[in-house]
């Protein structure tokens, strides 16, 4: 059996934080090691109580996504028609989740890119306060 090497990211904060961001970068799809079209960097919050991933309209417009389809959107007490796209995202530590379907919504917080559950539950995720900085890995 072929062992996949671990790979983690650790971003740490000064005092508590109550939302969780990095730095990521997103590219248009593609399969493979090296990306068919630039990329480019957004702020991404890390959210829990989101079951999918999902992008800004301006990350759409940026890179100038094709709608793959017609999706809903559970949100806050409700839900919301929106269209589906696939993407590649650079996490901090340069893995790269390929072909990614994400939704479009305007993420109420003003990040361009939202990581759920779909992404967060490949690997581990643990978040601490212990002494003061907000540490999350």
């Amino acid at each position: 059996m072929t062992q996949i090497p671990m790979q983690a990211f650790t971003a740490r904060a000064n005092g508590r934080l109550l939302r969780l961001t990095t730095e990521v970068e997103i590219f248009p799809p593609f399969i493979g090691a090296l990306p068919a079209a630039a990329g480019k960097k957004y702020q991404a919050l890390y959210d829990t109580g989101a079951t999918h991933s999902a992008i800004s309209p301006q990350v759409v417009q940026d890179l100038n996504l094709p709608s793959i389809g017609a999706r809903t959107v559970g949100v806050g007490g409700g839900v919301l028609p929106t269209t589906s796209h696939l993407v590649n995202i650079a996490l901090p530590n340069m893995v790269i989740i390929q072909m990614a379907q994400v939704a479009k919504i305007a993420i109420p917080s003003g990040e361009g890119v939202l990581i759920g559950m779909d992404i967060l539950g490949m690997g581990d995720f643990a978040v601490t306060h212990y002494g003061g900085p907000t540490v999350f890995s």
